[in-house]
C-alpha cells in the first residue's frame, strides 16, 4: 500500500509510510482494546472467572489509557525541565505539554495524547537537527505532572 504523506516529504528525516495508519491506530486505541477484551472472553479462562461486564470493560481501557498519558506526560515534563533551557528549541514544547496537561486533566483523553504526539513529533524534529540532543526517554520519569506548570 502506498499513501503519500505532504508533511513527511519536508521533514528532514524520512517517515515511514504508514505513520497515518499508526496514528489513525493509536487514536481509535479504546474501541480496539474494548474489542479485544470482548473477544477475550469468548475463550475459556483458567485461574479467576471473568464475566463479561461492558462497563467495567470501557473502565479498564480508559483507566489503561489515562495511565499511559500519564506517563507520557510525566516523561515530557522532567525532559523539557532537564533540556529546554539547554537546547534551542524545545522551550516551544512547554506550551504544547501544558496544552496536554490540561486536557488531560478534564479527560478529554484524545486531545492529551494529540498534543503529547505533537511534542514527541516537534521533539524528533528538532534532534533531528542536533544530534546531540538527547531522547525523552532519557529523562527521570520520577518527576510529577506539576513541574510542567
Amino acid at each position: 500500500m502506498s499513501a503519500s504523506n505532504p508533511s513527511a516529504a519536508t521533514a528532514s528525516q524520512p517517515q515511514p509510510p504508514n505513520i497515518q495508519q499508526l496514528a489513525g491506530l493509536l487514536g481509535n486505541l479504546m474501541p480496539l482494546l474494548l474489542r479485544l477484551q470482548s473477544q477475550a472472553f469468548e475463550q475459556p479462562h483458567h485461574g479467576n472467572a471473568v464475566v463479561p461486564n461492558p462497563a467495567l470493560d470501557h473502565q479498564a481501557a480508559a483507566n489503561l489509557i489515562a495511565d499511559m498519558i500519564a506517563d507520557s506526560l510525566r516523561t515530557l515534563s522532567a525532559y523539557l525541565e532537564a533540556n529546554a533551557a539547554l537546547y534551542a528549541g524545545l522551550e516551544g514544547c512547554v506550551p504544547v505539554v501544558t496544552q496536554a496537561a490540561h486536557r488531560f486533566a478534564v479527560r478529554d483523553y484524545a486531545e492529551a495524547f494529540n498534543r503529547i504526539w505533537l511534542a514527541y513529533r516537534v521533539i524528533e524534529t528538532i534532534r533531528a537537527a542536533d544530534p546531540r540532543i538527547p531522547p525523552p526517554r532519557s529523562a527521570s520519569s520520577e518527576q510529577t505532572l506539576s513541574s510542567i506548570h
